[in-house]
């Protein structure tokens, strides 16, 4: 009975929510995860119906049942977290629960550093199916590719499981393997790829210099030093044309990631006015974020490029920008992932991600499941120059050190005779350029 009492208080801890959200962190998961806010408020006060009450019993009859006459003396930390993730599960695509050890590589990869094989991954049709591998990382350099389907990792058969699960296969200590069992288009029958795990350092910012005073910026991430990477890569864009006239800001297979950074981003381009804003079912969960007023660019025109893996913190950057003019937006329809998390902190050192809120675009618009429509339609070449196309996997299909090459960061000028080899592998580019290139004989003229 000692046993059943310490779980029904338990139970309730976690029912009545009294885990304050602690502001000193905000996390991002892999693939479909977006961005994420944690805020402080006062303990509410939620009472128990008489229903919720006798479910409750149910479990405490299951649990007693379990640990009397399952046949093997099953740990109870493992039978209430198996009942907690699957007490999560039930809910939407984008809530988790985290152990301590898997809360602690969350907090770790906010950074930009952790330890894996480096994809991006996410459920459709319960097959788990990879968004895209990280640039330069060892799934990218072993030759994992978007859209490859996962059907087992190191044996184990992924079909039907929750992504935290899959991802949990997937982590492991630095110089480790994973076997990955992988179908792809094209493949008569799976083929195996076996990676090592590193140590991963991300720089979530990359620039290059193209003709004609035009700048290339692509944000792979929405990481803690996002905004500050990306004003020192404008400033030197900026030094080395004497003044941009145009931007390119790539924001394809973006997954997301913090929403401060995502409002910080948007400042520098947007002078005033809301960036975005979240609306939950609880007063305090409606929060406008306004433009910060600092480190305003030029007024240079500015060309975003999206794609159907642009999801969350990327969708509000190309949205807020696209409502206040400030830029135009190319590509195709982004994922459509409009929820908000807040990490809640548990005790002994665990987590929860929980969905509160919807986000809005200045102009009220959700992008939920709808996502970002360009202002030009331009479907994909084959292959990017820096990214690769994206299966067309978006919000509404889901269930409910190792640095990169020094060569990603192309610092040189682009010569005139080298964009076409561009071009060629980059169409939705090639647009972009010859947009913001004509805009500028336009207002010369």
């Amino acid at each position: 009975m000692k046993n059943i009492n310490i779980l029904l208080i338990f139970l309730f801890t976690v029912l009545l929510f009294v885990f304050p959200a602690k502001a000193n962190a905000v996390l991002k998961i892999p693939a479909s995860a977006g961005h994420k806010k944690l805020i402080s408020h006062p303990q509410r006060k939620i009472y128990i119906s008489a229903d919720a009450l006798k479910n409750i019993g149910l479990f405490s009859k299951v649990y007693t049942l379990i640990k009397k006459n399952y046949v093997k003396n099953e740990n109870s930390k493992k039978l209430i977290y198996g009942a907690i993730e699957g007490m999560v599960a039930t809910l939407d695509p984008h809530t988790y629960f985290l152990t301590k050890s898997e809360f602690k590589e969350m907090k770790e990869e906010t950074t930009g550093e952790f330890v894996g094989i480096g994809i991006k991954i996410s459920s459709r049709n319960n097959h788990i199916v990879v968004i895209s591998p990280i640039d330069g990382t060892p799934a990218a350099i072993a030759g994992i590719k978007a859209g490859d389907i996962i059907e087992k990792i190191n044996n184990i058969p992924v079909f039907k499981m929750g992504i935290m699960k899959a991802v949990k296969l997937l982590q492991g200590k630095p110089g480790t393997k994973v076997k990955l069992l992988i179908m792809r288009k094209g493949f008569k029958r799976p083929k195996t790829f076996t990676i090592e795990r590193k140590r991963i350092l991300l720089k979530s910012v990359k620039y290059m210099v193209m003709p004609d005073h035009i700048g290339y910026v692509r944000i792979s991430s929405f990481q803690a030093d996002t905004n500050s990477q990306l004003l020192k890569d404008l400033n030197i864009l900026n030094k080395k044309e004497n003044g941009l006239k145009g931007l390119i800001l790539d924001l394809r297979n973006n997954p997301g990631g913090l929403l401060n950074q995502a409002v910080k981003v948007c400042s520098d381009f947007i002078r005033k006015g809301v960036i975005v804003y979240t609306k939950g079912r609880l007063r305090f969960q409606n929060v406008k974020y306004y433009a910060l007023d600092q480190h305003l660019q030029p007024d240079y025109p500015i060309a975003v490029l999206v794609n159907a893996g642009t999801a969350s913190a990327a969708e509000i950057t190309a949205g807020s920008l696209q409502v206040h003019k400030r830029a135009v937006i190319i590509g195709v329809k982004t994922f459509g992932k409009g929820s908000v998390q807040t990490i809640y902190h548990l005790p002994e050192g665990a987590g929860i991600g929980l969905t509160t809120a919807f986000y809005f675009l200045p102009n009220n618009v959700s992008v939920q499941n709808t996502g970002v429509i360009p202002n030009f339609i331009v479907h994909s070449s084959k292959d990017y120059i820096f990214v690769k196309p994206l299966p067309k996997l978006r919000e509404i299909d889901l269930r409910h050190h190792f640095k990169n090459p020094e060569s990603l960061k192309i610092k040189k000028m682009i010569k005139n005779n080298e964009l076409s080899t561009y071009f060629k592998k980059d169409n939705q580019l090639k647009f972009a350029y010859e947009l913001l290139k004509s805009w500028n004989i336009l207002k010369s003229n």
